[in-house]
């Protein structure tokens, strides 16, 4: 911690007491956030968590503030070794709410797909073993959170200015609509689901959205990053579909995330003999890039045309690979993105647009506390 840095008050919990009531476990309380656990999908597909705040604002510079915390959650889930989880989705969901979804592997009806919430009707979790050891679950998040909301008294969005430019590129996969210095907003043209489909991006790519620098007790440059595309994907949320649809920070996708016996790169025989020592192998601020998962971080923006935002299982390639024609087929139902909804967008996010909503919600500091080294 860095010297005279003060640490946000954080409730205790009792030795050996679960703090839970009727509704929720929760892992990590301060006089701003509350992390506890959801029941949006079975534990053995992993843990989910929400981030929410205790002044009940839901300006976009509150909920980027919740997003960290969210960050720094998922980081827990895919990194430590108390949980199986062997990576970590966040999202933005319905009334701006702010979840992580940890991700088991070796689980067929999830592992390397999105994350399925829609319509599951997925008993109240009031007990997390054995899956978990709570206890140890909610001493890690008492002690590792409240650098993460520290570091949100040094995180200053866009502190060159927001300055973006519209573009106007357009490839087969592609449409470029804008961009700054260091991130990049795209129009997905075959996309994942019926409706729009955005992905707002870094310049230069980085492996995971929770990627840190070890020892930086700064700004940490790629959570910087993680948060201005994600402010830039919920400008994009509210300019284009007045708030409807989600945001989705996954990659799932990624075949490195595979089983070794698949080809990819995680050896569930040594994640299951000791978490740490596996997990650690492929962490991109301390493995050997042959290592590495290949993963990329970029943010994308789901508004479906009705209804609630569903995905397919898989890739379209993916799907032909495994001779899975019920996904083919789904892929075939989505239409690509034509040129009048292009012009859509271009004509709600351009000509400055996106530029002034950006400067008004987002740009500044997030808030004015001290921070640590995480």
């Amino acid at each position: 911690m860095s010297e005279g840095a003060s640490i946000p008050e954080v409730t205790s919990i009792p030795q050996g007491e679960i703090m839970s009531n009727k509704e929720e476990i929760s892992l990590y309380k301060s006089e701003r956030f509350d992390v506890s656990v959801s029941s949006k999908i079975p534990l053995k597909e992993g843990l989910s968590v929400q981030v929410s705040g205790h002044n009940n604002s839901n300006s976009p510079r509150e909920v980027l503030s919740r997003y960290l915390i969210a960050e720094g959650c998922a980081k827990v889930l895919a990194e430590s070794g108390l949980t199986p989880d062997a990576w970590a989705n966040t999202r933005l969901e319905e009334g701006q709410a702010v979840s992580i979804y940890g991700r088991v592997p070796g689980i067929e009806e999830s592992w390397r797909k999105p994350v399925d919430t829609v319509g599951r009707d997925v008993p109240k979790i009031d007990n997390l073993e054995p899956n978990y050891n709570t206890q140890k679950l909610q001493e890690l998040s008492r002690r590792y959170l409240p650098k993460w909301e520290q570091l949100a008294g040094n995180i200053e969005l866009f502190k060159e200015g927001v300055n973006g430019k519209d573009v106007s590129e357009t490839t087969k996969d592609i449409a470029s609509i804008w961009e700054n210095d260091r991130i990049k907003l795209e129009v997905v043209i075959n996309p994942h689901l019926k409706g729009f489909h955005l992905m707002a991006s870094p310049k230069e790519s980085f492996r995971r959205q929770w990627q840190a620098v070890k020892g930086e007790d700064s700004e940490q440059i790629y959570i910087r990053q993680t948060l201005e595309a994600t402010a830039v994907a919920m400008g994009v949320q509210e300019l284009l579909a007045g708030g409807r649809g989600e945001l989705h920070n996954s990659g799932n996708w990624a075949g490195g995330l595979k089983s070794t016996e698949e080809g990819g790169k995680l050896d569930l025989k040594n994640l299951a003999e000791n978490r740490k020592v596996e997990k650690r192998a492929h962490r991109p601020d301390i493995a050997a890039p042959g290592n590495q998962i290949n993963t990329g971080m970029h943010v994308h923006v789901y508004v479906p045309e009705s209804g609630p935002v569903t995905l397919p299982e898989m890739s379209r390639d993916e799907a032909v690979q495994r001779g899975r024609q019920d996904i083919v087929r789904q892929w075939d139902g989505i239409p690509a993105t034509t040129s009048a909804q292009l012009e859509e967008i271009r004509l709600k996010l351009n000509e400055g647009k996106l530029n002034k909503w950006l400067e008004k919600n987002c740009q500044g500091k997030l808030i004015n506390d001290t921070t640590q080294k995480i």
